[in-house]
């Protein structure tokens, strides 16, 4: 839920059904699904909601440099298609989800900046077409502290 949107970004999303003409969303032309979603510098404040889960074509996630804060969703891990997810420089927190393990497709993993906690999950190791991964500026351990 969007709680602050200084700039209006959040006007064109409304009830008429054409989410296609919404500011920051780009559909597939062949099946009208969202397959891109991109708030990035937007200056929005809120939560990620659970309904996240239900854009199953989508295959970019771009929220980056945001006020964005509370839990990543475990709905997240239900983004199957999803290639490219950039949710750093915002203010999200708690763990990172392991089930995001079942988007096999990401290659972009991007969650820096943030105030994360708590293990990378080792599960994350088994997303084979991942080539960018970065989780900097947080307060996750470090390895060395796993013991």
């Amino acid at each position: 839920m969007i709680v602050q949107d200084p700039n209006q970004v959040m006007n064109s999303w409304n009830d008429s059904g054409q989410f296609c003409n919404w500011v920051g969303v780009t559909c597939n032309s062949s099946n009208g699904r969202i397959i891109l979603l991109n708030l990035a510098f937007s200056e929005l404040a809120g939560r990620i909601p659970p309904s996240i889960g239900n854009l199953t074509f989508l295959t970019e996630i771009n929220i980056t440099s945001n006020s964005f804060h509370g839990k990543i969703p475990q709905e997240m891990g239900l983004l199957l298609r999803l290639k490219t997810m950039d949710l750093s420089s915002n203010t999200l927190g708690g763990n990172i989800p392991a089930n995001l393990t079942y988007c096999t497709e990401l290659k972009e993993f991007d969650m820096s900046d943030n105030e994360l906690v708590g293990q990378i999950p080792d599960q994350l190791s088994t997303l084979s077409k991942l080539d960018t991964f970065i989780l900097g500026i947080n307060n996750l351990l470090e390895l060395s502290q796993l013991g």
